[in-house]
């Protein structure tokens, strides 16, 4: 992959060839109200992933803020999502249950899952309220013109990091609405470990060396704890 010149900046992103739809939602509790709002998401979670074409629901909470809650959803195909997204069960719990509960309406941005599914069947399993477990979901804003180049950069990463000890888990999603916009879904045993993979050479050659320079700003982080069941298969190829 060539990614310093224009022929790397100019070079289409190669994704899966039917990307996966997934929604990504943020919930701010308000004061007092954090275990109201953690109990009824996941509740939701549960009965959503008993929906046609759910492959994964997924609640954390922000590890430097409890009253906030992130929730990833990955589906098999647009319809799948569309429906969940109209559901009565969504609809109740979200405009009966958390909206007397959040400071702010909900944020619900649609994304695509841009990296193909891991196949690694030995791969550590996730654990829910893990103590240790670290969710790292990084996001980035990229330059106009850029999105390409950022994106292959961060598929290069993908394999690479998936081979790192420790690593439950690395994945790469793009905001439908807003394409100059990507985000990480990063999932490690430890913080040892992460912090290992954020110095590894290979991170500072293609995240520091060739993907930061294209960026709006600098990217951000939010650390999290997953405190959802895993689902029971992983999503699949």
């Amino acid at each position: 992959m060539v990614v310093g010149n224009e022929r790397g900046r100019s070079e289409r992103m190669v994704p899966p060839p039917s990307p996966r739809p997934a929604v990504l939602a943020q919930f701010i509790a308000g004061p007092g109200r954090a275990d109201a709002v953690r109990d009824a998401l996941l509740q939701l979670g549960r009965a959503v992933r008993e929906e046609r074409g759910n492959l994964g629901y997924d609640v954390h909470q922000l590890r430097n803020n409890p009253a906030a809650f992130y929730v990833l959803g990955n589906w098999a195909d647009e319809q799948a999502l569309d429906a969940h997204l109209a559901s009565e069960q969504v609809r109740r719990c979200l405009a009966e249950i958390v909206a007397g509960e959040i400071v702010a309406p909900y944020t619900l941005w649609r994304v695509r899952l841009l990296s193909e599914p891991d196949t690694r069947s030995d791969r550590p399993r996730l654990v829910a309220n893990s103590p240790a477990q670290v969710t790292l979901v990084p996001f980035f804003t990229i330059k106009a013109g850029e999105e390409a180049a950022v994106g292959n950069c961060h598929l290069e990463m993908v394999g690479i990091t998936r081979a790192e000890p420790g690593c439950l888990g690395y994945d790469l999603y793009q905001s439908v609405e807003d394409p100059s916009v990507m985000f990480l879904y990063e999932n490690w045993t430890d913080q040892a470990v992460l912090d290992q993979h954020m110095n590894t050479s290979n991170f500072y050659r293609i995240v520091r060396g060739e993907i930061d320079k294209r960026l709006v700003a600098p990217w951000t982080a939010h650390t999290m704890t997953m405190i959802s069941e895993p689902h029971r298969e992983r999503v699949a190829a």
